[in-house]
């Protein structure tokens, strides 16, 4: 038997020094601890990001282009579809564009009130040469110049 306790010695000592020289396994169980509670906080914190930034808003004005069509050579009529809350003031830049992609016309279109959400545009934009292309470059919510006065 003398061999036996001078085997399970001579294994403590080798244990004990490879924990010495590595760290025990109670570290790894924190480690992942912390990657669980750092996970989770990410999570929280894109979950927190997408309720507060405002994606659901629906307050949203965006356009559409449709297309155009030429009434003369300085002159097209652009058609586009504005999305936006009912009753709402909106504004669109509208721009011509010639072959080198210069802007050869440019309009802003104040939108009348509507009840519906979802209406199609068509206006009238004036060019100083040739337009081969016609796009709806923003559009907005017009604010009341009264309202930011007070």
């Amino acid at each position: 038997m003398p061999n036996a306790a001078a085997a399970v010695d001579a294994e403590s000592a080798t244990t004990q020094r490879l924990e010495d020289r590595y760290g025990t396994g109670k570290r790894r169980s924190f480690d992942r601890r912390f990657a669980w509670g750092a996970a989770g906080l990410l999570v929280a914190a894109g979950l927190g990001f997408l309720l507060f930034s405002g994606w659901q808003n629906s307050n949203q004005v965006s356009a559409q282009d449709i297309g155009y069509t030429h009434e003369s050579e300085l002159v097209v009529n652009a058609k586009f579809e504005v999305s936006a809350p009912p009753q709402t003031p909106v504004a669109c830049a509208v721009e011509a564009l010639n072959t080198s992609k210069a802007t050869v016309g440019w309009k802003i279109v104040e939108l009348p009130l509507t009840d519906q959400r979802t209406h199609t545009v068509t206006t009238r934009l004036v060019t100083t040469n040739p337009a081969t292309a016609v796009t709806t470059r923003a559009c907005w919510v017009v604010e009341d110049p009264a309202e930011g006065a007070q």
